[in-house]
């Protein structure tokens, strides 16, 4: 046979598998333009612009907790943040959109699991969390706590009230005038930490002076109320005011990053300290593509690798109970010597009339 007779046949087969080929690249491009991000899920995760934020080295710590994530699951974790409620965000989107949400607090962590909108899951570290969070957001396996803290009043020791004075703070020293015009609070409307003041307040006049909560407020007039926890700290930082209500583990931060000495203080009655407790949990969403991966993630979050990173960065008590906190925890008032205002309020009830008594509070102010 001619040789010639016989390359053509070759080139011609050839063509034909080439054709093949080349129909089938553009076929599968055209179906589906992103080959990679089909292999590589992304996880979506709703939470707060200070997450992880505020340790020495911000980028180090999160490339820990999301980057090593990343590599040994083979998956994209994005980070979302919102300002505003995380839980309001959650209602408008109906979920959709997110996989995680990460920074509940006591009130929305009883309503996310309410809502419909998150799935119940199994937590393998759950026996090493501390219990008692799990009953001041009644999450439901919805939502489970990962950190929290007491909320106490901070001092500057320079200033126009004694430190005396202030180690021994109850609600009804702030129906003195010169002493609230030194005190700092957020706006419970609008704040978070405002809304647990008020939150803690009601308690506390509710359940235990056994008078009605408005008492407080009409007594103690001339407090400082700001829109945010950032106005405030201006404020109270400047030594504007000597008080601000805000997180017992405040003075441990200044210790270890040697800003100027600031003491804390719960609020006392007959020889006893209460204060709120805020809690702060993680949930799943029902609509998640990825539920088994969330839940890797969040008993990776819940686990003691990511568990101990939380008191030097997030400068909250982590909810594992196996961590050991450092050093620098010490010069915080002892958590264990408080009371929770929060056993004295049934989280139901709140969630229920927490919007009448905002726009009580509303009226007073």
């Amino acid at each position: 046979m001619d040789d010639r007779i016989v390359k053509r046949k070759v080139d011609y087969r050839v063509l034909i598998v080439v054709g093949i080929v080349v129909v089938a690249a553009v076929l599968i491009y055209v179906e589906y333009p992103s080959i990679e991000s089909f292999s590589r899920p992304t996880i979506t995760i709703l939470t707060y612009p200070s997450f992880f934020q505020y340790g020495s080295n911000p980028n180090e710590t999160l490339k820990y907790i999301i980057g090593n994530f990343e590599k040994w699951y083979d998956v994209n974790i994005k980070i979302v943040t919102t300002s505003g409620d995380l839980y309001q965000q959650v209602l408008e989107s109906k979920g959709k959109g997110y996989d995680i949400v990460i920074g509940l607090n006591n009130i929305d962590s009883y309503l996310a699991a309410r809502s419909g909108l998150f799935y119940r899951f199994n937590v393998s570290n759950e026996s090493y969390l501390n219990r008692t969070l799990f009953s001041f957001i009644q999450g439901g396996g919805y939502v489970v706590p990962y950190e929290y803290s007491a909320l106490t009043t901070d001092f500057n020791y320079s200033g126009k009230i004694p430190v005396r004075i202030i180690e021994n703070l109850s609600y009804e020293s702030l129906y003195n005038r010169t002493i609230a015009q030194q005190y700092i609070v957020e706006n419970p409307t609008v704040s978070i930490n405002g809304q647990d003041f008020l939150l803690g307040q009601i308690a506390f006049y509710q359940s235990i002076l056994k008078e009605n909560w408005t008492l407080f407020w009409q007594k103690s007039s001339h407090l400082i109320i700001t829109e945010d926890w950032d106005s405030g700290f201006s404020l109270f930082e400047s030594g504007s005011a000597q008080m601000f209500f805000s997180y017992q583990t405040d003075p441990s931060y200044n210790e270890y990053f040697n800003y100027s000495k600031i003491g804390t203080t719960p609020f006392h009655y007959e020889g006893k300290n209460y204060a709120w407790i805020q809690v702060l949990g993680v949930g799943i969403l029902n609509s998640s593509k990825y539920k088994n991966l969330d839940m890797e993630f969040v008993n990776w979050f819940l686990g003691i690798q990511v568990q101990q990173q939380i008191p030097l960065n997030e400068w909250m008590y982590p909810a594992n109970s196996e961590v050991k906190l450092p050093e620098v925890f010490s010069v915080n008032p002892p958590i264990s010597s408080i009371i929770p205002l929060n056993s004295y309020l049934n989280i139901s009830l709140a969630s229920q009339n927490l919007s009448t008594w905002l726009l009580e509070w509303e009226e007073i102010e």
